[in-house]
C-alpha cells in the first residue's frame, strides 16, 4: 500500500499532525510519502512539488491565458486576506498546480489531502483523479467557500466570493471518490451540515500522541531549563499568533483579574510575542518536541482559551506529560477533557466562565499518572495510525 499525503507547507499545526501520521505509517511498514509545495525541513520521505503547473503542456495561448487568470486570482486573494483580522485565513479552491502530474501521485494507491491551500486545484484534481481520496479536516475549510474558522469571519463582506467558491467546489466534487476525516466531533458536526461535503462518508480520527516523546519530566529540572520561577504556580499558554482573537489570550488575561493571582504566573510559548507584563514569561518558539515536553512538565496547568479550535494538539501534548488542562468548551477540548480527571472545562466562552474553571482547577488535586494513562488510552499515536490503515484498506477493498 502506497500513501501520499498532500499539505501546502511543512510547518504549522496542520503540518505537524500530518507528519506525525506519516512517520507513524512508516514505523508500521507502510510506504508513506508527503508532498509539500514548500519544504523547509529534512523529514524522511517528504518532497517538494516540482511538477508542471496546470496547463503547462497545453497550447501556448491557453497557458498564457491560464497564467494571467491565476495572477489575477492571486491578487484578489491577497487583497481579501489583507482585510481580515490577524489569524484569519481566506482560501480559494483553485491553484496553478496540477499535482496529478507528480510521480508521487501517480505511484500512490491512496491520496490523503490535509491543509492544501494554494496547492491543490480542486476542479482539475478531482476531474483527473483516479484514486481513493481521504481528506483530513484540520479546520473548517472543506465545509464552505473559503473560511477556515467561523468566529469573526466577515461572511457578509465576502459573500460574493464565498458563494462563487461554493459553486466551484460543488461542481468539482461531483462524483468524487472521497472520504472525509474530521479530527473532532465538532468538526464532523460542521461537516454534516455542509451543503458541499455533507453527503460524503465521514470518520472521526483524533490526533494522536507519541508517548516516547511527550512524557513527564522532573518539574524542578524543567523550570531550571527554561529559567522559570521555582516558587510560582505556572499557567502555560501556547500560540504562534497570540493576538488572534480566536486564540483567546485576551480572555485569559481578563479571567486572571478575577483570581488572587499573587502566586500565579503565565508562561507563553510560540513564535508570536505578547506585551511584556509582570509575571508573564516568554520562552519563544520551541522547535524540538522533546524540549517542548520538558516545558509542559514545568507547568502546573496548561490553559487552552481558544474559542474555536478544531482539535488542539497542544492539549493532548500537555496531558501526555501529566499536566492538567483548563479550557473553553471548544471543539477539540470537548472530546479531550474529562472533568476532574485531566482538567476543567469552562461552561461558556466568557472570561467569567474561564475564571471559574481556573479556580476549580487550582483547588483540584489532579492525579498526574491518571492523566497520562487516560491520554495514552484514548490518544495513543499507534492506535490512530491503525485507524488510518484500517480506513485505507477498506477504501482499496471497495475500489
Amino acid at each position: 500500500m502506497k500513501v501520499l499525503h498532500v499539505n501546502t507547507v511543512d510547518f504549522g499545526g496542520a503540518a505537524t499532525a500530518c507528519l506525525r501520521i506519516h512517520k507513524g505509517l512508516l514505523k508500521h511498514g507502510i510506504d508513506s510519502k508527503v508532498l509539500f509545495l514548500q519544504r523547509t525541513k529534512n523529514n524522511p520521505e517528504t518532497y517538494e512539488f516540482t511538477g508542471p503547473q496546470k496547463g503547462k503542456l497545453g497550447k501556448i495561448a491557453d497557458r498564457v491565458t491560464g497564467k494571467v487568470k491565476y495572477l489575477r486570482n492571486r491578487a484578489k486573494v491577497v487583497a481579501l486576506q489583507s482585510k481580515l483580522k490577524p489569524g484569519m485565513i481566506y482560501s480559494e479552491p483553485t491553484s496553478e498546480y496540477d499535482i496529478t502530474q507528480s510521480p508521487l501521485y501517480q505511484e500512490a494507491d491512496i491520496i490523503q489531502l490535509n491543509w492544501v491551500r494554494g496547492l491543490v486545484d480542486e476542479p482539475s484534481f478531482f476531474a483527473k483523479n483516479t484514486k481513493p481520496v481521504v481528506w483530513r479536516m484540520p479546520d473548517l475549510y472543506t465545509c464552505g467557500g473559503g473560511y477556515h474558522y467561523e468566529l469573526g469571519f466577515p461572511f457578509e463582506a465576502l459573500e460574493p466570493e464565498l458563494k462563487a467558491n461554493e459553486v466551484v467546489r460543488k461542481k468539482a466534487l461531483e462524483g468524487a471518490d472521497l472520504t472525509m476525516v474530521p479530527i473532532s466531533n465538532w468538526v464532523k458536526e460542521k461537516a454534516d451540515k455542509s451543503n458541499i461535503i455533507g453527503r460524503f462518508n465521514k470518520r472521526v480520527i483524533h490526533n494522536g500522541i507519541d508517548s516516547e516523546i511527550f512524557r513527564p519530566h522532573d518539574a524542578f529540572f524543567a523550570r531550571k531549563v527554561f529559567n522559570l520561577p521555582l516558587d510560582k504556580t505556572i499557567l502555560l499558554f501556547g500560540s504562534d499568533i497570540p493576538h488572534d482573537e480566536r486564540k483567546g489570550y485576551g480572555l485569559l488575561l481578563e479571567a486572571l483579574k478575577q483570581i488572587d493571582n499573587s502566586n500565579l504566573c503565565i508562561c507563553v510559548f510560540g513564535s508570536g510575542v505578547v506585551p511584556e507584563a509582570a509575571n508573564v514569561y516568554q520562552v519563544g518558539h520551541i522547535n524540538d518536541d522533546r524540549l517542548l515536553s520538558i516545558l509542559y512538565s514545568a507547568a502546573d496547568y496548561f490553559v487552552m482559551p481558544s474559542v474555536e479550535e478544531a482539535f488542539g494538539q497542544v492539549t493532548i501534548e500537555s496531558a501526555a506529560c501529566g499536566t492538567p488542562v483548563v479550557s473553553f468548551p471548544n471543539g477539540g477540548s470537548k472530546d479531550i477533557i474529562i472533568e476532574g480527571l485531566n482538567g476543567c472545562l469552562a461552561t461558556d466562552f466568557t472570561a467569567d466562565a474561564l475564571a471559574t474553571a481556573l479556580k476549580k482547577a487550582l483547588s483540584t488535586n489532579f492525579d498526574r499518572e491518571a492523566i497520562i494513562a487516560d491520554t495514552l488510552k484514548r490518544f495513543n499515536i499507534n492506535d490512530k495510525i491503525n485507524e488510518y490503515i484500517s480506513l485505507y484498506k477498506s477504501l482499496l477493498k471497495h475500489k
